[in-house]
């Protein structure tokens, strides 16, 4: 063993610690495992960690900008794209879904415009007008997450809830996964 490693071992000792430290979330699913190349995944086991911030079951869960996420991984599934075999062909813009139908949605769209029109063919969609329309759809309390480069403004009615950091390894680029939480509605009659 190295002196580092040697190093390295004592302090993980020392601390408590057993096994060395790693991100929480590291990506183990390849894109081209598929018959046709669909660009968009989540790391693997994301999805799960994302519903317990979310406080929504998986399988209750709307994905916007679902890209690879499987029929096995739970909730509808809503893409542009038919390629990525969604359980709806749908723009994350104009939700075919009457306003406060779901429990939590989770958003992963393409982060620039380069990005949508080199991997996914598709014209960029602001962070702001998925936002949007997700709170159109998403309950009163209902929370919605969006993982992306930057971390959005809240939409009007919403909170952020939490900020968690999401990387698929050392050397890859951080993303946010930003939680919103829609607020309640006042009763009529009742002051806020």
């Amino acid at each position: 063993m190295t002196t580092t490693a040697n190093f390295r071992s004592k302090m993980a000792r020392t601390r408590g610690i057993t096994e060395p430290r790693r991100p929480a979330l590291w990506a183990s699913s390849d894109p081209f495992d598929s018959p046709a190349p669909v660009f968009g995944a989540y790391p693997k086991g994301f999805v799960r960690v994302a519903a317990a911030w979310l406080r929504s079951p998986p399988a209750e869960i709307l994905h916007v900008c679902s890209g690879m996420l499987g029929p096995g991984d739970g909730g509808v599934r809503v893409d542009l794209r038919q390629e990525a075999r969604p359980t709806v062909r749908a723009d994350g813009r104009a939700l075919p879904l009457r306003d406060g139908c779901v429990r939590a949605v989770m958003i992963d769209p393409p982060y620039s415009v380069e990005y949508a029109a080199d991997l996914y063919g598709t014209d960029y969609p602001r962070p702001s007008h998925l936002l949007a329309e997700a709170m159109r759809v998403v309950r009163p309390g209902g929370r919605i997450g969006i993982l992306h480069f930057l971390v959005p403004f809240p939409p009007p009615g919403a909170r952020i809830v939490a900020v968690k950091a999401v990387t698929t390894g050392c050397g890859y680029r951080i993303r946010a996964f930003t939680v919103f939480e829609r607020q309640q509605d006042h009763l009529p009659g009742v002051d806020p």
